[in-house]
């Protein structure tokens, strides 16, 4: 694996996250190449996520690491640390020329065996020309390593390695819920709709799942009627969860905090 250099930047992250390290190491230098943007809203510059796989999808599932470019990294819209701008620097140079190039089908294992009902594995980078790139592969995952791409498999671990760092909570003023139709147990009797959120409407077929984000006084509401959701929970009717009689039927809802580029 090549580290070296991501290493030098774990130094900072761990200053950063209030660990204590014996080793004293100047900051990397960032690439003179522009490898950050410049000005302008916060946006997404990298991210390690799933999708699919045995459990049934959870329409408010986060990536388990997203990074941005005012250096704050949300792991599971649970955890947060901040990056200083030089380490901020190096993980996304670091990220960059080991994505760049790969094939924008699904990567699958080498020894052709993934693990059965295994889930998508997403490594994402903002490269230098301004595309968000995203490379798939079916089942990498901690230990597999070795049955994709060197490069690939770098980027992978080197997002991996930032999860090491995640102490702070993450929270938010937004809120990002989900509006769907009750499956059967798990549910409490039901109430009338609350009149502080907006009455949902047919949503889609089957399980009448809506998403949507709210801020101020309609978060405040979500949280106080709905559920939060666990990021790795399913998308059936999670435990303790209310079920309310809207104008289009029943309706159950769940919440968690929306991160910095959810509209």
């Amino acid at each position: 694996m090549r580290l070296s250099k991501y290493l030098c930047a774990v130094v900072l992250i761990a200053s950063v996250a209030g660990c204590h390290s014996s080793t004293s190491a100047a900051p990397p230098s960032p690439s003179a190449d522009p490898v950050l943007p410049q000005g302008g809203p916060v946006q997404r510059l990298a991210e390690l996520s799933y999708s699919g796989g045995f459990h049934a999808p959870n329409a408010l599932a986060p990536p388990t690491v997203a990074v941005y470019s005012d250096g704050v990294v949300v792991f599971g819209a649970a955890k947060k640390l901040t990056l200083t701008p030089g380490a901020l620097a190096v993980v996304v140079s670091a990220l960059q020329p080991d994505l760049a190039g790969q094939p924008g089908t699904v990567l699958q294992p080498k020894d052709g065996h993934p693990i059965p009902d295994a889930a998508t594995t997403a490594v994402g980078v903002l490269q230098p020309g301004g595309k968000y790139q995203l490379v798939h592969a079916l089942g990498l995952a901690a230990g597999r390593e070795g049955q994709y791409p060197v490069p690939v498999a770098d980027a992978f671990d080197k997002l991996q390695k930032l999860t090491t760092y995640a102490t702070t909570p993450y929270t938010a003023t937004r809120v990002r819920y989900a509006v769907q139709c009750p499956t059967t147990g798990g549910a409490s009797t039901e109430k009338p709709w609350p009149t502080a959120l907006p009455q949902p409407g047919a949503g889609q077929p089957g399980n009448c799942l809506e998403v949507d984000v709210a801020d101020g006084a309609a978060a405040a509401a979500v949280r106080a009627a709905c559920v939060a959701t666990a990021p790795d929970g399913s998308s059936g009717t999670p435990p303790g969860a209310v079920v309310y009689r809207a104008a289009k039927g029943l309706r159950i809802c769940s919440w968690r905090y929306a991160l910095p580029d959810e509209a």
